[in-house]
C-alpha cells in the first residue's frame, strides 16, 4: 500500500522514459532557420539587450537588472 502512495504519475514516468532518447526540451533562438524575425521583435530584442544586463550576486546566482551607467553614477 505504501508503494502506491509513493508512485510517480504516469505522465512523469513516460517523460522520464523518453529523456535518454530525445533529451531535455530546448528553446530555439529567435533568428533560427524556418522562422522569420519581424522588425518589432528585432527592435524589442535590441532594447532589452541595451536596457538590461546580467549581474552575478555574492551567492553565485545570476540576475537580470536594469543597466546602470557607472560613469554617470559617480
Amino acid at each position: 500500500m505504501a508503494d502506491k502512495q509513493r508512485r510517480r504519475p504516469l505522465g512523469l514516468r513516460m517523460t522520464e522514459t523518453f529523456l535518454p532518447i530525445f533529451g531535455p526540451a530546448q528553446v530555439g533562438k529567435q533568428g533560427s532557420p524556418g522562422r522569420g524575425v519581424s522588425a518589432a521583435e528585432a527592435e524589442r530584442d535590441r532594447e532589452l539587450k541595451t536596457r538590461f544586463e546580467y549581474v552575478t550576486g555574492p551567492d553565485g546566482r545570476s540576475y537580470v537588472v536594469e543597466h546602470t551607467d557607472e560613469a554617470t553614477a559617480g
